[in-house]
């Protein structure tokens, strides 16, 4: 929009100045500035709220842990006493490899699958980042029971080891799934909003946001072991690229 002031020139004959209408550069800078306020509560609430979901999560799945591996005890008891460290730490490291060979297929054919709802539930998380909304797709899930049902569909095998082997082992493998999906969600966090992480992390950091540039080979978040041995030729093609 454009108004007109009419002046006299020294000639006598009227002149048409054009002004521009619209804010003072202070008040453009006030209302910049009142909308990056906005922003910054908007995220810090909802960082807030997605904390407590963390949290909840964390429990939840130190719980649902804790219950199958009593399952599997009562169900099986320790078969040899002699052997029950042996078989729990045995179990733990396949529990671990397990978690991991399962959040790479849920992550590549699942979650970027071209559609349904789960794709979707992902992309999500893809398209928020460095919005005030991020923290609201980051943890793993917003409802503590989508946690149960993870650990329940997630079960089977280890009961299978514990009917074959004993509860040490299924109690094993089920303690070593409940501390990687932990470890998932708290190092997915702290990629994304920082906090302390060890040195070697750097590494994770860097896997996982060459993800989120649309880079292939990286479904693994913070410790890339299947990424490793099925997508290892796509790093040799990255290895150039720099990060902020």
């Amino acid at each position: 929009m454009k108004s007109e002031e009419n002046r006299i020139a020294p000639s006598g004959s009227p002149v048409v100045t054009p002004v521009r209408a619209g804010l003072a550069p202070s008040a453009s800078a006030d209302a910049a500035t009142n909308q990056d306020a906005q922003r910054s509560q908007i995220r810090s609430a909802v960082i807030a709220r997605a904390r407590v979901v963390k949290r909840n999560n964390a429990v939840t799945a130190s719980l649902t842990g804790a219950a199958l591996a009593i399952l599997a005890i009562s169900l099986y008891g320790f078969a040899s006493p002699h052997w029950t460290f042996l078989l729990m730490f045995v179990g733990a490291l396949a529990g671990l490899l397990y978690a991991n060979a399962f959040e790479y297929v849920l992550h590549r054919f699942v979650l970027h699958w071209p559609s349904g709802f789960l794709a979707q539930r992902h992309a999500l998380h893809h398209d928020s980042a460095g919005t005030p909304e991020e923290a609201r797709y980051v943890n793993f899930a917003t409802s503590p029971w989508v946690v149960v049902l993870v650990f329940i569909l997630n079960a089977p095998p280890a009961l299978a080891a514990g009917y074959f082997l004993g509860a040490a082992i299924a109690c094993g493998m089920l303690a070593g799934f409940t501390a990687y999906f932990i470890a998932y969600e708290e190092i997915h966090w702290r990629i994304h909003f920082g906090g302390w992480l060890p040195g070697w992390m750097r590494f994770a950091r860097r896997h996982h946001l060459l993800h989120h540039r649309g880079l292939e080979g990286r479904h693994n978040v913070f410790l890339p072991v299947c990424d490793w041995i099925f997508e290892r030729r796509q790093w040799r093609r990255q290895t150039r690229i720099s990060l902020p």
